[in-house]
């Protein structure tokens, strides 16, 4: 009786989950009339949602490595009106696509008086300072991070699109919703790099080759080989994709599902090609830039190797691909994964659609370069293959409910509808999370700018200079500020109310800073924690950020200081961060040299006791592009470089001028010659002084208008006289 009883309590609980996923149950039937449309837009809205919380990151700050080669590099096209890339290491496509974007949001800004933009040439870029990651304006960014959002967004439509057209409706559904909480793919949808638009393109020849290959219409065709233009115009490596509407079209000429015309194999020829030089005229119009830009780029992936991002091309490279591949999909994912691969006996087009992913992954991990945002265009496929395995699953059900004899045919239905649900709702309610949280998240140098507003007894705030702190932030500031050098800042007497902000630690990427970098640690590292009176650390006190002195930084841990150590300022090496410039002319690079046109450098003054001295530094010619080429005789191989400098205008001279308390001391002027490369600047004091060095171009004729340039690099003081010299350091 109770058993019974059981039964019938069971079979209510079934109905009842049966009815409330009512909508959701018809994952096998491929001819389903009722398509809640409402579920598409609810997931094309999520997916929307979750990228806009990710294209706020950082800014005013930048946390991704290439940004400025699209962004920037769209931004000087629309300060100098030149419409030539100069780049080409990968396709111009999305670099034109945000010059449209900017120059709609030029105009806006142009109509708020808040913005203070007057003109294209208030916007400062990498071309402006020689910082890489220069932003003067952060909001041309957003917009541009809001353009790959939507981009991505398109992405998530698109795989819907194939899942409903190789499957139905639901299980298009899963794909989309899949890929829409996907965090490997929220991410780089909030960066303004060619990875997610590129997927973007790829998926639309995908798209249209399916409708094409079930509808046999050839404008479907076309549209697929356009869309082929614009990837390999994106990344162009990207290509590949050529391979999926050519073999549709093959397929159905061996099948004779089409009849043969050969005016199908002009279109794959010439479509494509006219798509790329429409997207890229100047890869025809700069014909060799472009392909040294190609060949270097070659190299660079298939020969030479990224630092900290090579493996061994092959199988050592296949290994590593796939254990980023599992470590964004998880167990369930890899699992669903192998299922899924089991519909092509189910949907022979599948074998269509992921013709591409095989093609793509077996080439670039033939390369040594294993950058794994490389394949971010692959993880529209894995979602397609993910929702193809509730459709397996669904016919396994089926065929085991069969055969067990079970009268109830609603049961795999139920059970797939509450396995989609255990496996995608946690997934979307964590992504839901993380972009909550990075939506309101703060960079650590945003947050110093309000400790310290609500601090008392401030008189004056002197922020590193080696944190970068943007614009946008000190203009927030209600004290005066000064930024500086850290060793200018220790060099400087105490000042009661002075505010200290430093890096509580600091490094490099590159060695061109190895002096400079052990004297800003010893000063840190010197720093009495009694005069700490507070910290701001990455993540709410979690792993402290790195201030990186050549690279851009994240959340970089700050500290304040009421009272810096003493370091009296020796100049046996200058670092060029520590020098005065003017706003224009000058440009401190990553390298730690400065490239000086129109305007100047100026040393910090160092307190020097008499006798005789010698400033010496290294200026050079500019330079273009190294050319390199390698050739393989036998077992031999063998490199060869050639870099070509530029010959000095004849009317270009440099000055120094040295100063010895704000007097002039001496000053010599250096003509061009074919060396041109250590000059030297003898002086000689009488008593102690204060002195610092002035170096400047000097154009006595400008040529066409334009200032000539002379990279400058390696200042240094040092003593003539036995028995004088610098000041040493305090102990």
């Amino acid at each position: 009786m109770w058993i019974n009883q059981i039964r019938q309590y069971l079979q209510k609980v079934v109905d009842i989950v049966f009815r409330s996923t009512q909508f959701f149950w018809v994952i096998g039937d491929r001819n389903i009339k009722h398509h809640p449309s409402f579920l598409v837009v609810l997931v094309v809205f999520w997916a929307f949602l979750l990228r806009y919380f990710q294209i706020g990151i950082g800014l005013p700050y930048l946390y991704f490595w290439d940004e400025p080669q699209t962004a920037s590099q769209a931004l000087l096209m629309m300060k100098s009106g030149d419409y030539n890339p100069h780049f080409f290491n990968y396709g111009s496509s999305m670099i034109y696509l945000n010059l449209l974007v900017d120059k709609l949001h030029y105009f806006f800004l142009t109509l708020q008086s808040s913005a203070f933009l007057q003109s294209v040439e208030d916007i400062k870029i990498n071309a402006d300072t020689g910082w890489h990651w220069t932003i003067s304006h952060p909001s041309f960014y957003f917009w541009n991070r809001f353009l790959t959002a939507i981009m991505g967004v398109g992405t998530v439509f698109v795989t819907y699109v194939i899942g409903k057209e190789i499957f139905n409706h639901w299980i298009g559904l899963i794909s989309a919703l899949f890929l829409a909480c996907l965090p490997i793919h929220i991410v780089h949808s909030g960066f303004v790099t060619p990875d997610v638009p590129v997927g973007f393109f790829v998926l639309m020849v995908i798209m249209f080759s399916v409708l094409f290959f079930q509808q046999k219409k050839i404008s479907y065709f076309v549209l697929s080989l356009i869309f082929v233009g614009f990837s390999s115009a994106t990344k162009y490596n990207a290509g590949l994709v050529l391979f999926v509407p050519l073999s549709a079209l093959i397929w159905m000429f061996w099948q004779k599902e089409l009849a043969f015309k050969k005016t199908y194999f002009y279109l794959i020829v010439t479509v494509p090609a006219v798509v790329f030089l429409f997207v890229m005229p100047y890869a025809l119009l700069d014909f060799p830039t472009f392909l040294n830009h190609l060949l270097d780029e070659m190299k660079h992936y298939k020969i030479t190797g990224h630092p900290k991002a090579t493996s061994i091309p092959g199988w050592d490279h296949f290994v590593f691909q796939m254990a980023n591949f599992y470590s964004h999909i998880g167990l369930v994912g890899a699992v669903l994964i192998l299922v899924g691969f089991g519909a092509v006996f189910f949907r022979h087009v599948l074998l269509l659609v992921l013709l591409l992913p095989v093609l793509y992954i077996y080439f670039m991990v033939n390369m040594k370069v294993n950058f794994h945002r490389n394949f971010v265009q692959i993880y529209p496929f894995i979602s397609i293959v993910i929702g193809a395995a509730f459709y397996n699953l669904y016919h396994m059900l089926e065929l085991l409910r069969k055969k067990i004899n079970m009268s109830q045919r609603m049961m795999p239905r139920v059970v797939c509808t509450v396995l989609v649900f255990l496996f995608l709702i946690p997934q979307a309610f964590a992504a839901y999370q993380s972009g909550i949280k990075n939506y309101h998240a703060e960079d650590t140098r945003t947050r110093v700018v309000d400790v310290i507003n609500n601090k008392r007894d401030v008189k004056r705030v002197i922020i590193a200079k080696e944190l970068k702190m943007h614009a946008t932030d000190l203009k927030r500031l209600a004290f005066d500020y000064v930024v500086e050098s850290i060793e200018c800042m220790a060099s400087q007497k105490y000042s009661e109310g002075n505010v200290y902000v430093l890096p509580t630690q600091i490094s490099q990427v590159y060695t061109y800073y190895d002096t400079e970098i052990n004297n800003k640690k010893l000063i840190i590292d010197r720093v009495d924690r009694e005069y700490i009176y507070t910290q701001i650390q990455y993540d709410d006190g979690e792993r402290a950020g790195v201030t990186m002195l050549d690279v851009f930084s994240v959340n970089p841990s700050i500290m304040f200081v009421t009272q810096m150590p003493h370091f009296p300022l020796v100049p046996d090496r200058i670092a060029l961060d520590s020098c005065e410039k003017p706003s224009t002319g000058t440009k401190i690079h990553i390298n730690n040299e400065a490239t000086i046109s129109d305007g100047f450098i100026k040393t910090p003054g160092y307190d020097l006791r008499s006798g005789g001295y010698r400033f010496g530094f290294e200026a050079k010619k500019p330079e273009v592009r190294e050319r390199v080429r390698v050739f393989v005789f036998g077992a031999y191989e063998t490199t060869i470089k050639v870099k070509h400098l530029r010959a000095f205008d004849e009317q270009v001279k440099i000055c120094v001028s040295i100063f010895g308390d704000r007097v002039l001391l001496k000053q010599k002027v250096f003509d061009p010659t074919e060396e041109f490369g250590q000059m030297n600047v003898d002086f000689f004091l009488e008593k102690k002084q204060n002195v610092f060095i002035k170096i400047e171009n000097v154009d006595e004729l400008l040529n066409n208008g334009v200032p000539s340039e002379t990279i400058i690099r390696k200042l240094a003081v040092s003593s003539l006289d036995i028995g004088f010299g610098l000041d040493k350091r305090d102990d």
